[in-house]
Formats: C-alpha cells, structure tokens, sequence
C-alpha cells in the first residue's frame, strides 16, 4: 500500500482513542478495506498512483473518519457502564452507613479497588478501568492530605520544619508519580484523563470544606460530623455522572457530562459546609475543579503524545 494511505491510517489511529485491541480490529479492517479497493481500482485499468489517490479520496477526512468511529466504538453497554460506576457507589455506601473510618471496610474495598485495577490493565485497559485506577491512586492523595492537616495543626514553628518539609518532599514525588501516568492515560484520550482523576475532586473538595469547617466551629471534633450523608450523595453524584459519560456516544456531550458533575459536586459541597463555605472558598472550589477536569485536555495540547510508529510498524507486518 502507498505512504499516503499508512499516513491516512496512522493519523486515523493517532485521533481514535481507543483501547489497543479495538485499535487493532480497526486498522485492520481499513488496511484490508483500502487495500482490496486499490486493487480493485488497479483491475479497472487505473494506474497505481491514480488508485491510491482515488482510495484515499474515497477513505473522507481523517478527523471526520476518525470521530466517527471513536462514536461508534468507545460507547459502553451497561454492564461496563455500571462497572465504572461501581468504585463510586461503593465509597457513596461506606459514607452513607458511617463505616469510612472502619479499617477492616477500608481494606477490603482498597483490595478489591487494586484487584479490578490488575485486571483491567491485563485485559487492554478498556474505559471502566479508568475510574477504578482513580480510586486506585487516592491513597496516595489522602496520605498527602493528611500530612498537610497534620502540619496545619502544628502550624508554622520551629520544630515543625521536618513536618513541612515531609509535606513538599511526598507531593513533589506523588505529583511525578501522577504526571507519569497521566501522559500514558493522555496517549489514549485526555477526557479518560478527567474521568481517571475525579474521585481527587470529591476529596479534596470534602477536605478543604472539612478544614473551613473546623475553622468555623473551632473543634476538630466536628471535623465531619453530619456531613457524611452528603459526602454520600457527592460520590453517588459521580456514579450517576459515570454511567452517563460512558453510554454517551457524543464526544461534547460526554464533555458536557463531566463539567455538569464537576459543577454539582461543588454545589453540594458549598450547600452543605454548614456556613463554612464564602466567595473567596468558592473560588478556591472553582479553580480546583477546572484544574482536576480540564488540566488533562491543557495537557493534552502541550504534549506531543501520540506516535503512531507502533502502528506503522503493524501495518508493515499485516503485508507480510
């Protein structure tokens, strides 16, 4: 087949988005689809190069084609979309029956978080994995968060340097960590990105309302009193969210859908902080959601990411 057309599929490839197994069946299909109409073009009489420009006229515009399939093929059933959901209903039940700070609960649910994430990447990484590898990673969050509370009670002294200094040195590694994936998870499509981190949304956002919080009633011990029936309501916001974005075949309503669930989150967060919760902390709420949803597409812009060599190489083996 011509350069030309491998540039056709291999930019096709390059703006898909899906798994590498679905990837696979389809430039599979086009190769052999585009290779059987050049020799059929070739038979009639045309010349080689004639066929080829003809084939590739015929194939459309890459984005258009490519679009089109990735509507076709990245929208789940409902089991896979009630998959991805799960991880949030499971954290929505735990809040909701006041067992969060139960170990054994904790312990059962992060193992079985870990053994789905396992799974999932051994079977091709497909969508639903993407919000339980977010669960996966908020451990790592929540161990940050709760060094910065402990440094927060200390505040700023002299012999909390240490405590300080703990705080920067494991966020700069966890943000590395974060980083890193994120490129692999953006080598895909940056909305799985958003979908990935949106548990980080739930909590930080309940974190920084339970600090405001505390602020306001001056006892740690209210820290998250009577909020749990809401923190409840957030995370079973999210499923419901979930569920949506991965039946959804629209490419802007699926980003539609995370927006949406980013702004009711929030709204349920400042509706229920018990007054805590002013302009200056909204504004705090805002950035911070516009941050977790949208810093993957920012992302997605300034990096070069996606190299279609591997495919390249897979369409000169499918000729020999």
């Amino acid at each position: 087949m011509a350069d030309e057309l491998r540039r056709r599929l291999n930019k096709t490839r390059s703006r898909l988005g899906l798994d590498p197994s679905s990837e696979r069946e389809i430039l599979s299909e086009l190769y052999t689809h585009l290779e059987e109409r050049v020799e059929e073009l070739e038979s009639s009489g045309r010349s080689r190069d004639e066929a080829t420009r003809i084939a590739g006229e015929e194939f459309g515009p890459v984005n258009k084609v490519a679009s089109e399939l990735s509507e076709v093929h990245s929208t789940s059933n409902w089991p896979q979309a009630l998959l991805a959901a799960l991880p949030h209903v499971l954290f929505s039940l735990l809040f909701a029956s006041h067992q969060w700070s139960n170990i054994a609960w904790l312990v059962v649910i992060l193992v079985s978080v870990f053994g789905v994430v396992i799974y999932g990447w051994q079977h091709g990484r497909p969508t639903w994995f993407f919000t339980w590898l977010g669960y996966a990673l908020v451990p790592l969050l929540v161990v940050g968060l709760v060094l910065i509370d402990q440094a927060l009670v200390r505040g700023v002294s002299g012999d909390s340097w240490w405590l300080w200094a703990s705080v920067v040195l494991y966020f700069s590694v966890i943000a590395a960590v974060y980083f890193i994936i994120m490129l692999q998870i953006l080598r895909r499509d940056w909305l799985l990105g958003s979908l990935t981190v949106l548990p980080f949304l739930a909590v930080i956002g309940w974190f920084l309302a339970g600090q405001w919080r505390e602020e306001l009633l001056q006892d740690r011990e209210y820290l998250l009193s009577g909020l749990e029936p809401w923190i409840a309501m957030s995370f079973l916001t999210l499923a419901g969210m979930v569920v949506l974005f991965a039946r959804l075949r629209k490419r802007w309503l699926k980003v539609g859908v995370l927006l949406i669930g980013g702004l009711s989150l929030l709204t349920i967060i400042a509706s229920t902080a018990g007054g805590a919760v002013g302009p200056p902390h909204i504004f705090v709420l805002a950035l911070l959601a516009t941050v977790v949803l949208i810093g993957p597409a920012l992302l997605d812009r300034r990096s070069n990411h996606r190299q279609a060599g591997n495919w390249a190489d897979f369409l000169s083996g499918h000729t020999r």
